[in-house]
């Protein structure tokens, strides 16, 4: 799975703290790879209740950004119970990466109902694209029970102990973890030999990055990174949508989209919004399985008349010269 976000100051020296924290995560994945898949299920929903309640500065952005997308259609109380349950979400999705060693083609098969894995879907060069929604870490490592293991960036973390330990995790269904330096250049190989990736691609980054401007929830600009678009258009790799969706059985859906189709011509920009197209429509349908507690618009319009934008939201003269360029080019 590819995380699109610029990489931070490595840090040399490791804390108190931070080894405690790895001692901490070592005890939490022992016992997790040791409980049945169910459990996880019973389990992430007090854990995230108690995570939504400790975290008050993640409760203000989860409030905040279902305000501005929902406004007056959706209830406060209902406001609440989301984004209570996109907490109970992620701590989901984290029981379960813990958990992934024990994702052998038997148990995925028990586990996962997957959708639009067919034809040309599963063949040549490709790059699938997902949120923030649900499992997200799963979509991706159920793509080696129907073609040969792909790659995955691994993402520099502030406690440099733990890298290792969730590259095992993400590299247990047979994916090959390749560091954040250079990535660029094996991904292009990569694709070029007919491979595949998964991409996050709802990171919010800077005007000033490799990024392009797209509108989500009917009026909100922001910028994400438009890495899997270039990475299409150089080399035809095919671009599908996908999301992870959860059952009441505690199973998921593996949905895989069509694959993209636009001209020839088609800009980076048109592309990451017909992605994003493909994939909001599921957000609005089960909004709770969102991470709302993530600051999706840390940049607005100078002009923005509606006052849409989460309180959060900042000026800034590169994002209004990216929001008129893309004006300009529509």
């Amino acid at each position: 799975m590819v995380f699109f976000k610029k990489a931070g100051k490595h840090k040399a020296e490791v804390t108190f703290r931070q080894r405690l924290e790895y001692l901490g995560i070592l005890v939490l994945g022992w016992v997790v790879l040791r409980l049945p898949h169910r459990s996880l299920v019973w389990i992430a929903t007090p854990l995230g209740s108690l995570a939504y309640r400790l975290d008050s500065k993640g409760r203000k952005v989860s409030r905040q950004n279902l305000d501005a997308v929902f406004g007056d259609t959706m209830e406060d109380s209902k406001k609440d119970l989301v984004a209570e349950a996109g907490y109970r979400s992620f701590a989901r999705t984290m029981l379960e990466l813990f958990w992934s060693p024990n994702l052998t083609a038997a148990e995925a098969k028990k586990i996962f109902k997957t959708v639009g894995l067919a034809g040309e879907s599963v063949s040549g060069a490709t790059i699938y694209v997902t949120t923030h929604f649900s499992n997200f870490e799963w979509l991706g490592q159920n793509m080696s029970f129907f073609r040969e293991p792909g790659i995955i960036v691994a993402q520099r973390l502030k406690n440099p102990l733990l890298g290792g330990f969730f590259d095992r995790l993400r590299g247990s269904t047979g994916h090959t973890i390749i560091p954040q330096e250079r990535a660029i250049a094996r991904m292009l190989k990569h694709l070029k030999s007919k491979g595949y990736f998964c991409a996050v691609i709802d990171l919010n980054l800077d005007p000033n990055e490799a990024s392009v401007i797209i509108d989500e929830f009917s009026g909100l600009k922001t910028c994400v990174t438009q890495l899997h678009a270039a990475l299409a258009l150089h080399t035809g790799a095919k671009v599908v949508p996908a999301e992870c969706v959860p059952l009441p059985d505690g199973t998921y859906r593996m949905h895989y989209h069509p694959p993209l189709e636009y001209p020839e011509g088609t800009r980076a920009e048109e592309i990451a919004q017909q992605c994003w197209d493909a994939l909001e429509p599921g957000i609005r349908q089960r909004p709770e399985c969102w991470l709302w507690s993530y600051k999706h618009w840390r940049f607005k319009p100078s002009g923005d008349g509606a006052g849409r934008y989460p309180g959060y939201a900042n000026t800034a003269r590169r994002f209004d010269k990216a929001v008129l360029g893309q004006a300009i080019l529509n």
